[in-house]
């Protein structure tokens, strides 16, 4: 497994850098799923992949503002992948100045198959006035079920253009337009 990947940017005058690291879990205590699992049964939930994707960028300031937008593909469907707590309002998983992508997704009681996500570090052009969002840059991973048992996907680059989901976001997000 290739578990580390960089995928350049460029926004706002200046080039930047989205660092990603997928590891498989040895320890869903140790990575909180305690916190929203209740009874966890850590053998249940070891080996699914935990993502984080940090941000190296040039620029400062409110130039650095930034967010990420995920699309999960399960079985065929495609969803957003946002907090639930956000979720009826926002398609953004993370907001903010060089924000940290984390997602640790757990599903062992699933049927078997593919689980992939297609992560976007996106723009508000104007920062904070519009519900406008454009993707800057992008990558996807996941992880294969079998008999309850995860396999994480490598990482790997995928093109800025979410054309191939721009239906499945306007649809959930009417009021927000994405570039």
């Amino acid at each position: 497994m290739r578990r580390e990947l960089s995928v350049p940017f460029e926004v706002r005058g200046q080039r930047g850098l989205i660092n990603i690291r997928v590891l498989a879990n040895d320890d869903p205590y140790a990575s909180g799923h305690g916190l929203v699992v209740p009874g966890l049964d850590a053998e249940a939930y070891r080996n699914f992949p935990i993502c984080t994707a940090t941000l190296r960028y040039h620029g400062q300031g409110l130039n650095a503002i930034m967010g990420w937008i995920q699309l999960v593909t399960r079985a065929g469907e495609v969803t957003v992948d946002a907090p639930a707590f956000t979720a009826d309002v926002s398609p953004l998983a993370a907001y903010g100045f060089l924000p940290t992508f984390f997602d640790a997704p757990a599903h062992p009681k699933d049927p078997d198959g593919v689980w992939r996500a297609d992560t976007f570090l996106v723009i508000v052009p104007d920062v904070f006035h519009t519900r406008v969002v454009e993707p800057i840059g992008a990558f996807t991973w996941g992880y294969r079920l079998h008999g309850g048992y995860a396999d994480p996907l490598d990482p790997a680059r995928r093109s800025a253009d979410w054309r191939d989901h721009r239906a499945t976001l306007t649809t959930r997000y009417p009021d927000w337009q994405f570039l």
